[in-house]
């Protein structure tokens, strides 16, 4: 797959950003037949026969409903219909509401109706897992195929794995678990994973082969020096008045599965990634995304030469939070590289 250049004019209008040009590999899941000699996205791992599986006993994090008293109920229908009727908030719903949040009890999250049945309560609730869980797999990823995988310890090859259920841990969502190996020290015989309990099916990914890809980004805005922050500001103050133009976030770093590369802070703006054991600084090691990119603000990221252009969007069937990205971000210099996961 080949990704379009990046446009010409930014870095003819802001020529400072070559020397913050940093490579990521893009690394195109799509649907197909993988093995354990494979780089690949929810195939069978390498896995020594003597290492135990990693096993999960985090709590889930879940939504609990609780029935409302009938009394409180008939006083909440009064309520709302005055509201209704006087398009302003009724006299006493706000007391209203903290009772009925003091009746569903920690964690209440608002009501509303249980499909076709009662009005309910909503809380979240955790919930332990009847026994260890065994993870599920989720990415090989050789550096022999990915040339911007990390190689902590003279390691050469990343497996990830993780619980498919949302869990009481920030961010919400899957535990995750590393491996970082050299492909000479696992020879086969390989042991299968054991079964797993599946709380989400959209934590477990479809096999997917991977098409790697290195590409050319640059920083996240907030990144930059404050000077040439300003600069990047005055191109997408002028972007915005053309409509066919795209904004610097938009063209500077890659959407969807990769290694490497910058981080997108869009969403909550720049975040702290310091390792929590010596502070130092971390590296953005791989992105698992929802989809590859959108037709809208990413449509500078689609690949020519697809070849599976219909699977694009979502090939690895895999929802992270809304439409999400899980990044995973690790210290290359402390033993067992100890990383820090974000979700935007």
């Amino acid at each position: 797959m080949i990704t379009p250049p990046l446009p010409p004019e930014l870095i003819a209008e802001v020529p400072e950003l070559v020397r913050y040009g940093r490579t990521a590999t893009r690394l195109h899941p799509r649907p197909g037949d993988v093995t354990a000699a494979d780089s690949h996205i929810g195939g069978p791992l390498r896995w020594p026969l003597d290492e135990p599986w990693p096993t999960c006993v985090a709590p889930r994090w879940g939504i609990e409903e609780v029935p409302i008293p009938a009394e409180l109920l008939d006083r909440l229908r009064v309520v709302e219909s005055r509201r209704t009727q006087q398009h302003v908030m009724a006299e006493g719903e706000m007391e209203l509401h903290r009772e009925i949040a003091r009746t569903v009890g920690p964690g209440y999250t608002g009501f509303g109706s249980a499909g076709d049945g009662p009005v309910v309560g909503y809380r979240t609730r955790e919930r332990p897992h009847s026994q260890p869980n065994p993870m599920v797999a989720v990415a090989q990823l050789r550096a022999a195929d990915i040339p911007d995988l990390p190689r902590p310890g003279g390691a050469d090859m990343l497996q990830v794995l993780w619980c498919p259920d949302h869990h009481a841990v920030r961010p919400v969502g899957p535990t995750v678990a590393l491996r970082w190996r050299r492909e000479t020290d696992v020879n086969g015989p390989f042991a299968d994973p054991p079964r797993s309990w599946i709380g989400r099916n959209d934590f477990v990914p479809v096999p997917c082969r991977l098409y790697p890809e290195q590409v050319l980004e640059y920083p996240f805005r907030q990144e930059l020096p404050a000077g040439l922050a300003k600069r990047v500001d005055a191109w997408d103050e002028r972007v915005d008045e053309d409509e066919d133009g795209m904004s610097y976030v938009e063209v500077a770093m890659a959407p969807g599965w990769k290694v490497g590369g910058y981080a997108n802070w869009s969403l909550t703006d720049l975040r702290d990634t310091r390792c929590r054991q010596c502070t130092g600084p971390t590296s953005l090691v791989l992105v698992i995304d929802s989809k590859e990119y959108d037709g809208g603000t990413q449509k500078r990221w689609q690949p020519a030469k697809d070849p599976q252009p219909t699977a694009a969007q979502q090939p690895t069937g895999l929802l992270v939070g809304r439409w999400g990205a899980l990044r995973i971000f690790a210290c290359l210099t402390c033993p067992d590289a100890p990383f820090t996961l974000d979700q935007q």
